[in-house]
């Protein structure tokens, strides 16, 4: 089951921006509504959370820690845009490519909005916004006409153009996760829902057993204790909280006791032979869709780091000049410990 988690901007005693007898806050509900209707009219295999549904004040802060707590798979931030400009816009994470996970599911959601509005493209952007750098799942940020121009504005006073601004989003939504119709029968919907669950969740469930799972891990408790055990969680008994901190370690590449050996850490090397190698991002399943930079050794004569974590069978936690990622070593790649 996708979990969407839809976020009107601004609310309550924050307008956001306003113009042409017009507040950001009041349109933005409106539209994200909408978008929850059609969703939930029009297809299955999702659930939908909201991070206000009336005109409230929610901090930025709160708006994240929910999503995330709730263990959402997609964060879709609605705005409108002002200051002098116009035309569509949307934004994911600075330190995130367009080829990478959020890259892709962005483009759709692109491709479908543009579909549905009369507006200029402004193009794909990249911003650190909160929303986008402290949501722990793919982020998309979107600015929906200026608020503050006039042909826009008198766009965004129709009830009928919003419905199509949330139209857009809806079917980019379904088209990301390959949600079914409820229109559709038969056992072709239900795969296409259970892919889009599958392709969606992997990674982002609150669940550790099916977290490894999902990885190819055995997630029997014998095998949690011993995954506990290195992550220094003393006296695994596997209680609700000690398999949130276990889960939170093993996305996160935290440290573990199967990274050293007494005062000497461990090492990998990346021969010269090797003209790239793919990196992963911490929070997602290191397969090779989710991949979205890669290394050059060849480049440098080969590359050698220390290893930082492992957090998967035959995956290594390094530290690169993007910060740390995730990369596959295991025994049908070149890769040499040290």
């Amino acid at each position: 089951m996708v979990k969407i988690y839809l976020d009107p901007g601004h609310g309550g005693s924050d307008t956001g921006a306003v113009g042409q007898g017009l507040q950001e806050k009041q349109l933005t509900l409106a539209i994200a509504l909408k978008i929850r209707n059609i969703l939930n009219n029009r297809y299955q295999g999702h659930q939908i959370r909201m991070s206000r549904m009336s005109d409230q004040t929610v901090s930025l802060a709160a708006r994240t820690n929910d999503a995330n707590q709730w263990g959402a798979d997609y964060f879709v931030s609605v705005h409108i845009n002002a200051g002098g400009g116009t035309g569509y816009e949307d934004f994911i994470h600075s330190s995130l490519s367009n080829h990478g996970t959020t890259g892709r599911y962005r483009q759709m959601m692109h491709e479908e909005i543009m579909k549905q509005v009369n507006l200029s493209n402004r193009g794909r952007k990249q911003a650190n916004f909160h929303v986008l750098r402290e949501s722990n799942m793919a982020a998309i940020l979107t600015e929906n006409g200026f608020i503050d121009h006039a042909a826009d504005a008198a766009k965004l006073k129709s009830a009928a153009f919003l419905e199509q601004i949330a139209i857009g989003h809806a079917r980019g939504i379904a088209r990301t996760f390959q949600l079914s119709s409820k229109s559709s029968s038969g056992s072709s919907g239900s795969s296409s829902k259970n892919q889009g669950a599958s392709s969606s969740g992997s990674g982002k469930t609150n669940s550790i057993v099916d977290y490894l799972k999902s990885i190819g891990e055995d997630s029997s408790f014998t095998n949690r204790a011993r995954l506990a055990s290195s992550y220094d969680i003393q006296n695994y008994t596997g209680t609700a909280a000690q398999n949130t901190q276990l889960l939170n370690a093993i996305r996160s590449g935290g440290t573990s006791g199967n990274t050293s050996s007494g005062s000497s850490a461990k090492r990998v090397h990346l021969p010269a032979s090797a003209s790239t190698w793919r990196t992963y991002p911490l929070n997602v399943t290191p397969v090779k869709k989710n991949s979205d930079w890669s290394l050059t050794p060849a480049a440098f004569g080969g590359l050698t780091y220390t290893i930082l974590a492992e957090p998967y069978p035959n995956v290594v936690t390094i530290q690169t000049g993007r910060g740390r990622r995730n990369i596959y070593i295991g025994p049908d790649t070149s890769a040499r410990r040290m």
